[in-house]
């Protein structure tokens, strides 16, 4: 595309071509020339514009969102993490203590991440602790913090002396990214939904409100049978909505197909590295970069996909502060292809590599 300077010199080259004249600086005429040339080249900043999102392969943001409603596609919102925390009192008391549903606790430090109860609890008298179950206030990887960060009331409780959460909280994605959902539609267009493929029944599937993420398998039980399974938002997957799926394909399915939908079964893996740390970078800075990257990274794994070495190791790799690592295999870093299987984040053990 020309900038506005390559439109303006050929301006003027043309007007001494025509009147064997120089366009005078600031004159009346320049001053046209220039105006003229700015609306020029903001038409062609306007058209490049428009060429980019009228194709699916180069659309972005919203225009991105209108090529996916063409497909019956939509974009897939940020999920919230979950997990749970332990309220505790340093002395047992005579009475019990409730914690009221919305309860707000948090980590610490410069950018805290907010949690809230899910339902009611009691401390009962006597005891020491009561576990609750969280999610998190805002959706997005960021909620995905590890054991032992949550620390802090937001909520006071009266009589409660602490917060702590045993386990890591998991489960979060950000908002579907343009690059994932331009794979997603563009895939329609490679394996077009025909009534008789699997594409059919995936995109059955994932038209339902809730459906996350979903795998067919073909003759799984012989032929004529379809087996689709499918996995919900934060991965939990309630008996009402595989019904709900159940339903839908049930009444558009191929006549004398046997059609089985099911809840996948979710793995949460756990990785385990050596890291080399670039200078200026501490160990709990860098643990989080890489558990956000590998967060990220899976968020967009599918039902029935495995979770190779390769891009797992990109995904590290790419973390700011990481000069160079070693998969710890203490742990399983490589999970196969599994059909019925959603692999998912659960959190990436980092320990810095020592120095032979």
């Amino acid at each position: 595309m020309d900038s506005y300077e390559d439109i303006y010199n050929r301006m003027k080259i043309r007007y001494k071509q025509l009147s064997s004249y120089d366009v005078p600086e600031l004159s009346d005429i320049d001053i046209r020339m220039r105006v003229l040339a700015g609306e020029i080249y903001n038409d062609e900043v306007n058209l490049e514009f428009v060429k980019r999102q009228i194709f699916c392969s180069t659309a972005t943001g919203d225009y991105l969102d209108y090529h996916a409603a063409d497909r019956g596609l939509t974009r897939n919102g940020a999920v919230k993490s979950r997990g749970n925390v332990r309220f505790f009192v340093n002395e047992p008391l005579e009475v019990a203590i409730l914690i009221p549903a919305q309860t707000v606790v948090s980590t610490s430090g410069d950018s805290p991440v907010r949690f809230v109860t899910d339902s009611d609890a009691v401390l009962s008298a006597g005891s020491q602790y009561t576990t609750v179950s969280c999610t998190a206030q805002n959706g997005g990887i960021n909620g995905n913090v590890a054991a032992y960060t949550v620390d802090t009331l937001i909520t006071n409780v009266v009589g409660i002396d602490g917060v702590e959460n045993l386990y890591s909280f998991s489960g979060g994605t950000n908002t579907e990214s343009d690059e994932v959902l331009r794979k997603r539609v563009l895939d329609t267009y490679k394996w077009p939904s025909n009534g008789t493929n699997k594409a059919y029944y995936k995109k059955l599937a994932l038209s339902v409100e809730g459906v996350c993420s979903a795998n067919v398998v073909p003759r799984a039980r012989g032929t004529g049978t379809v087996d689709v399974y499918i996995s919900g938002e934060n991965t939990v997957t309630p008996i009402s909505l595989v019904n709900e799926v159940e339903a839908l394909i049930q009444s558009q399915r191929e006549l004398n197909v046997d059609v089985d939908v099911s809840a996948a079964e979710i793995l949460r893996a756990t990785i385990g590295v050596f890291v080399d740390l670039k200078d200026g970078y501490g160990l709990d800075e860098v643990t989080q970069n890489i558990n956000n990257n590998v967060a990220e990274y899976m968020s967009k794994l599918e039902v029935g996909e495995g979770l190779p070495q390769y891009p797992l190791s990109a995904a590290i790799l790419s973390a700011e502060g990481v000069e160079n690592f070693l998969f710890d295999y203490t742990y399983q870093n490589a999970f196969p292809a599994d059909p019925e299987v959603l692999i998912v984040y659960n959190e990436v053990l980092v320990s810095e590599r020592e120095v032979e």
